[in-house]
């Protein structure tokens, strides 16, 4: 059943338009004060507030960093800070999805799905399913038996076997 989770999933990706990779070089020179081609630690974070609406935390600002300081390079260059935004999007994308198909399923609006909100769901979306797979799903994405699906256990499912 997992497996039709992570087609989803998978079958729903995007990908970086030119005008996001526009958008992404404008703020990388926009923050590259001192114009040599590099963003510095502080350069990034400003990047990353003004193209996401957070400050990074120094862990990620590290690790964002972290291929350029490895390379000897005296900052983030544009074509890896253009890879780093771009892999962010696309997660950030794939979160949104997730919100919005978790949100469809949650008609109570009550931030977590019981196996009433799985079966109009599915009777929607897979009417041909027998009742007892849906039961059957549902059990298995309650991954702590409590009767209710919260949305870190529908998140986890979804990306199931992603990385595989």
């Amino acid at each position: 059943m997992f497996s039709r989770f992570t087609d989803f999933n998978k079958k729903h990706n995007t990908t970086i338009t030119d005008v996001d990779k526009r958008k992404f070089t404008e703020v990388f020179e926009q923050c590259d004060e001192d114009k040599d081609g590099y963003l510095n630690r502080e350069d990034l974070k400003v990047a990353v507030v003004m193209l996401f609406g957070y400050k990074p935390s120094k862990a990620e600002t590290n690790a964002m960093m972290a291929s350029s300081i490895q390379a000897g390079l005296p900052g983030l260059p544009l074509e890896h800070f253009l890879k780093l935004m771009a892999s962010k999007l696309l997660a950030q994308d794939e979160y949104e999805k997730t919100r919005q198909v978790f949100t469809a399923f949650d008609v109570s609006c009550r931030g977590f799905l019981t196996l009433e909100d799985f079966k109009r769901a599915f009777a929607c979306v897979a009417s041909h399913l027998p009742g007892q797979t849906v039961q059957e799903t549902f059990r298995e994405v309650d991954r702590d038996s409590d009767g209710h699906v919260s949305f870190k256990d529908f998140e986890f499912i979804l990306s199931y076997g992603e990385d595989q």
